[in-house]
């Protein structure tokens, strides 16, 4: 294959020490002072036993150390109370339980909350239907009236509080961690894993709970300051804990707040300045992860009869409908396409954004982004049916037949597991192979893929390397277990223009290498012209021209195809010449218009176009579907690459 023309950033042509390091994100000073202020808080709930204070309960009046009422000084720090107590130790004192309290109620009731939420996130349908509901019956109930009942009822007990405010508390972070969860669980490493046979449980475990370990904790210093407020809300009505508590000290002070108004204002403000170092360390964690909630959910139908095939294909597609059922209206996205890749073989898939070409690849693995998708017709990879056979069949298939390429590598890893895990993984899966003989073969494939230091890389996370060297582990991942199918979805839209050509030529000398077939989707025809030996062109969900490279460039038929051709830049027109677009826009696939959906763009198009849908004309080599054929034979034929 020919030269690449850039250097990417981390490759051998760059010495080590000159790669960007990527910025570091500050969380602020407002974040470590407040940090600061909880960990002086825990210092003396821990310690307080130990610290040179006076004892919080002993009278001024008998001790004669503490005058009643006396203002805040040297002698006692923060003043006294109405009896001569030290202030200052009475509010240590209460520290203490205001931490228990928010601590456990924080851990029981976020593990219990996060269970519920990671579970209804992941599995969907009913199971998510029937937990909504219940985490809105019981965010709606009045919470207030249940408290008061309850302490009214089993008493003051540190206990009872922990046991009502965990309870209180698992809707909110079952709600937080499941908008949480539908977010990640349509990311590409959730669909690998279970492609790779991984149980529901081990996505679970493994894939999701590592990557919502922040925002549940994010919110549970926010839980915290709200179980430290509901307190001393209950403790202002009387209500309290059966120990000293910051809100009893400022419900004793509330009395005396207009002549001594230091006796509840000094515990307010500890309490306010709690409640707010809180809450500003949760947002400074937050600020680092922002969830997106989703609340739509999947359902995956099949429709229609399987009809076998004797074809030797490693993909073998006929007639294959997709569509997306929709609030809007039902989703025409793959409308009739029918296409096949032999071994060896590369197959461009070209068309404008929006016109279906992804569509292809996601009804082919079956991977949809949160929708309910009905497909029918015919899918087959290396003779296996991928809309109607068992499960498990399907998933070994995804995992050992098919390799997939994704458009953004930073969303196709996992960002918090190593490389080396993500690579050996699945042959371990699915080929029985050791830990010690996969991790052998994952430096193999990082050698072959071009990645320099391949021992310090697998050792590295993600977010650690180069956009184009992500995209390099992303290729090994998919020809980890030698599959006879690639699928590369526009695999160089995420990188530097100067490291696109370097992946293109890595891929297309990898599938010549292994004899695979290869289907390589992408807008720019450019792209085709130099890496494929046939092109399917896709407009509106129809492959509505097909054939080999060199004859659709010479001589296209269909007006799409022409009117594509001419919007490629011509480095040989002079400077400043306008580029040539095509009006208009894709017609909405939930209403696409009669007859040729390209009909209300093309300049030649006549009555018939626009209320008769065209047939299939050419042959099996080359084909369309147009009434007026272009007659184009200007077009510059295109320049091979050659073999290195």
């Amino acid at each position: 294959m020919a030269a690449s023309t850039g250097t990417e950033i981390g490759s051998p042509g760059t010495p080590v020490d000159q790669r960007p390091k990527a910025p570091r994100r500050s969380l602020g000073v407002v974040f470590y002072l407040s940090a600061s202020w909880i960990a002086l808080l825990v210092f003396f709930a821990l310690f307080r036993d130990l610290l040179p204070l006076r004892d919080p309960e002993a009278l001024g009046i008998r001790t004669r150390e503490v005058m009643a009422f006396e203002g805040p000084g040297l002698n006692a720090w923060f003043g006294g109370d109405g009896s001569g107590r030290d202030l200052f130790a009475r509010v240590v004192q209460g520290a203490r339980p205001a931490l228990i309290l928010g601590l456990t109620v924080t851990i029981c009731g976020g593990l219990l909350g996060t269970m519920v939420g990671i579970t209804a996130g992941y599995l969907k349908g009913k199971v998510d239907a029937v937990t909504s509901i219940l985490i809105d019956i019981a965010l709606a109930f009045p919470g207030l009236v249940l408290l008061i009942a309850v302490r009214a009822t089993f008493g003051n007990s540190m206990t009872v509080f922990i046991v009502l405010f965990s309870l209180t508390s698992i809707p909110a972070y079952a709600r937080i961690v499941r908008g949480a969860t539908f977010a990640l669980a349509e990311r590409e490493f959730v669909d690998a894993a279970s492609g790779m046979g991984a149980t529901k449980r081990r996505i679970l475990v493994r894939e999701l709970a590592p990557n919502i370990a922040l925002p549940v904790l994010s919110f549970a210093f926010i839980g915290f300051a709200l179980v430290i407020v509901a307190e001393g809300g209950l403790a202002f009505i009387g209500l309290s804990l059966d120990q000293v508590t910051w809100g009893q000290l400022i419900a004793e002070g509330a009395g005396d707040i207009s002549n001594h108004g230091h006796v509840a204002l000094i515990p307010s403000t500890v309490m306010f300045l709690t409640i707010l170092a809180f809450n500003l360390v949760g947002d400074g964690l937050r600020s680092l992860w922002a969830p997106r909630e989703v609340a739509t959910q999947r359902r995956l139908r099949v429709a229609g009869e399987h009809r076998s095939s004797t074809t030797s294909a490693a993909l073998h597609v006929a007639d294959l409908h997709t569509t997306l059922h929709t609030p809007a209206g039902d989703v025409r996205a793959v409308d009739g396409v029918s296409l096949s890749v032999q071994p060896g073989e590369a197959l461009g898939v070209v068309g404008e954004s929006g016109s279906g070409k992804t569509m292809v690849l996601r009804s082919i693995v079956g991977a949809f982004a949160l929708a309910d998708v009905t497909r029918s017709g015919t899918v087959e990879v290396d003779g296996v049916d991928m809309l109607r056979s068992a499960p498990d069949e399907i998933k070994h298939a995804l995992g050992t037949k098919i390799g997939m390429v994704s458009q953004n590598p930073l969303t196709a890893l996992n960002p918090v597991r190593r490389i080396e895990t993500q690579i050996v993984e699945p042959m371990m899966v699915h080929r029985d192979m050791t830990r010690a003989a996969a991790r052998e073969r994952a430096l193999d494939l990082l050698r072959q893929v071009g990645i320099p230091a391949p021992e310090r890389r697998l050792r590295e996370y993600p977010h650690q390397l180069s956009g184009g060297m992500r995209q390099r582990v992303t290729i090994a991942i998919a020809l980890a277990n030698e599959p006879g199918l690639l699928l590369a979805d526009e695999p160089t839209t995420a990188l530097d223009v100067t490291v696109q050509d370097q992946i293109l030529t890595l891929l297309s000398g990898l599938q010549r290498e292994r004899n695979m077939a290869m289907v390589l989707v992408t807008h720019d025809l450019a792209v085709v012209k130099g890496f494929t030996d046939r092109v399917a062109i896709v407009y509106a969900g129809e492959v509505i021209e097909s054939g080999p490279t060199d004859e659709i460039f010479v001589d296209p038929k269909h007006r799409y195809t022409v009117a594509l051709m001419q919007s490629m830049p011509n480095l040989e027109l002079p400077s400043h010449s306008a580029l040539t677009t095509i009006e208009g826009r894709p017609p909405s696939l939930i209403d696409p218009p009669a007859g040729c959906r390209f009909s209300p763009r093309c300049s030649a198009a006549q009555d018939i176009c626009s209320t008769e849908a065209p047939v299939r004309s050419g042959d099996d080599h080359h084909w369309f579907r147009c009434h007026f054929p272009a007659d184009v034979t200007q077009v510059a034929a295109p320049t091979r690459r050659e073999d290195d």
